[in-house]
């Protein structure tokens, strides 16, 4: 794995096993603890006083300490492993809460597990209230709209314990499809900034469903689009392309702008090389000048739609330059890299770079700028 720009998971030691499960990471005696998770101390050396009774364990690890915040967020994995999941100092936060999913995407990137993993929910709550990030926090899976009820009451903590953060969902949108589901999100949605990125591959529903793996599942996310953007809710249209796909994307852009409404970003999405992408590479993958004369269109398309278009995860020498003003640099910090070949070039500072399971046969050669 290429060196990536922020480090997220450490080795540490301890005196005795810690238990698994999220924490509070804590490099000092923390302020008003409220105690939404257990207090993990961090230290730089051993400990040689009596741990304090507001730390639940400490552990040491000289790498972590330097890397960390205090109220930074944790999980303890088995051994003596543990991730940094919300942290002050990364690009983008977000929080899994769950695996499970009614998708199949040839291109997923957290491939879906069928069991039941309901506590990822309960403590991404309390991580998130622990965190209190007066910013956006995002909130994916998996399908997390699949718990429902659970679902818009883990909406309701943290509105009442956590206010100053926002939400950003991502979601296949067929929910929504539930006019009553998507009257209740309203109401929340009135009483916390939050935005949903739902995908539509095409305006066909036979390949958006092939991408998706779901038969149906074009026509219960076009409905749940309209319910919820006709309810005024925050949407985020995001579209990925692939061999099925890479043709059509002006007329998803114009299918979006007659069809939906209330969808505040179209984001054009570059391929992650991770989960079953890399195991359908062959078959989806395109190459990004392929298509260069298609993301220009799209581009345009939007801008006659007034709908904002931003490209996301694409490297800029791998983009006409006429769209570089619509990249951003997108891709988290803890899965980002920039090669060698990159240090010369004088758009670095404002290329989105590229995602570190990209080395290898899924890496597209850099073309220094100059």
């Amino acid at each position: 794995m290429s060196e990536v720009l922020r480090n997220d998971i450490f080795r540490f030691s301890s005196y005795l096993p810690v238990q698994q499960g999220f924490y509070c990471l804590c490099k000092t005696k923390p302020e008003n603890p409220q105690f939404y998770l257990p207090n993990l101390l961090v230290t730089a050396t051993q400990l040689d006083a009596r741990l304090p009774a507001y730390f639940a364990d400490s552990i040491v690890s000289q790498e972590l300490f330097d890397s960390i915040e205090d109220g930074d967020i944790g999980i303890v994995n088995n051994g003596n492993m543990l991730r940094v999941i919300l942290s002050r100092r990364a690009n983008h936060n977000t929080v899994l809460v769950t695996e499970r999913c009614n998708n199949s995407c040839l291109f997923c990137s957290q491939p879906p597990k069928a069991g039941n993993d309901d506590w990822l929910l309960n403590q991404s709550a309390l991580a998130i209230a622990s965190f209190s990030l007066n910013g956006v926090v995002g909130v994916s899976g998996g399908e997390p709209l699949l718990y429902g009820e659970d679902f818009l009451h883990f909406l309701d903590f943290i509105i009442e314990n956590s206010p100053d953060t926002a939400l950003h969902v991502l979601t296949n949108g067929r929910k929504f499809a539930d006019v009553s589901f998507t009257q209740q999100m309203k109401e929340r949605s009135d009483k916390i900034k939050i935005t949903f990125g739902i995908p539509l591959y095409s305006s066909r529903a036979s390949v958006h469903d092939y991408l998706v793996g779901s038969e149906g599942a074009f026509d219960e996310t076009v409905r749940g689009m309209i319910n919820a953007g006709n309810s005024g809710i925050n949407i985020e249209l995001r579209v990925i392309p692939t061999q099925a796909n890479y043709t059509e994307l002006d007329d998803i852009v114009e299918f979006a702008g007659r069809v939906f409404s209330n969808i505040n970003q179209i984001s054009l999405m570059g391929l992650e090389s991770i989960g079953w992408a890399r195991k359908n590479w062959s078959s989806i993958f395109v190459e990004h000048d392929n298509y260069s004369e298609q993301i220009l269109s799209a581009v345009d398309n939007a801008h006659r739609s007034g709908i904002p278009l931003t490209i996301f995860n694409y490297p800029l020498c791998h983009l006409p330059e006429r769209a570089w003003s619509f990249a951003t640099q997108s891709i988290s910090d803890w899965k980002n890299y920039y090669p060698k070949e990159c240090d010369g070039c004088t758009q670095k500072s404002s290329c989105a770079g590229y995602f570190s399971s990209s080395k290898g046969r899924f890496h597209q050669p850099p073309r220094p700028i100059i």
